[in-house]
């Protein structure tokens, strides 16, 4: 598989109010709620690996995974609706209900406890499975020299799956708190409109790239 390219962050508008926020945006190590879940987590653990299985194991359980989150937030009479609502992971801890990127946004917040930046990836991609492929967020650690998915949408399989050997996740861009990059060739790379997942189309705050916001 070619490695990732980086590229610029990506606006996202699955908020509200047609609100923009940067793809980096929703990985957040320096949130207070996610500092203090992750101390709690980790509480007497040294190694580095069973504070990872440690958080894992809280987002595979302890937040309720739906397909879609539908949000609804009024403000003086003003509403707007989100039918796949990106929660920050702050909001997801609270909330405990998280489709697969609020689940992973958490999961990769957490994990950069421990990691550097450049150790901790969200991966938006394609689940490649009967029936067929789909739309899915998973998060890549490097870890000891190797790369490992960690699926946080369940919590009856292995944590920590060597990438080499899952074959059905194909990465198409890659993200943390700091960087964004992508695979070319499984990209849309077009100039301006940055469509660079053709399912993440819907998300993509065009107003805001176009200078209009």
């Amino acid at each position: 598989m070619s490695a990732p390219t980086q590229i610029d962050d990506q606006p996202i508008a699955a908020t509200f109010f047609g609100e923009g926020k940067w793809l980096t945006d929703f990985v957040t190590p320096d949130a207070l709620e996610v500092q203090e879940l992750h101390e709690s987590l980790t509480k007497g653990l040294s190694n580095v690996e069973d504070r990872l299985l440690a958080c894992w194991e809280w987002v595979a359980e302890q937040v309720k995974y739906v397909s879609f989150v539908q949000a609804k937030l009024s403000v003086n009479g003003k509403t707007a609706v989100q039918n796949d609502y990106w929660q920050e992971p702050s909001q997801t801890i609270r909330t405990k209900i998280g489709n697969c990127a609020n689940k992973a946004f958490l999961l990769a917040s957490l994990a950069r406890q421990d990691l550097l930046p450049n150790q901790v990836n969200v991966v938006l991609g394609n689940l490649n499975q009967p029936p067929g492929a789909g739309g899915h967020a998973w998060v890549e650690v490097y870890y000891n020299s190797n790369s490992y998915i960690m699926e946080s949408t369940k919590s009856d399989m292995q944590p920590m799956v060597a990438t080499r050997v899952a074959d059905i996740y194909e990465p198409v861009m890659y993200f943390n708190d700091e960087v964004v990059s992508a695979i070319e060739g499984k990209t849309l790379l077009t100039p301006f409109t940055a469509v660079y997942a053709d399912w993440l189309r819907d998300y993509l705050d065009f107003a805001y790239i176009e200078g209009r916001k």
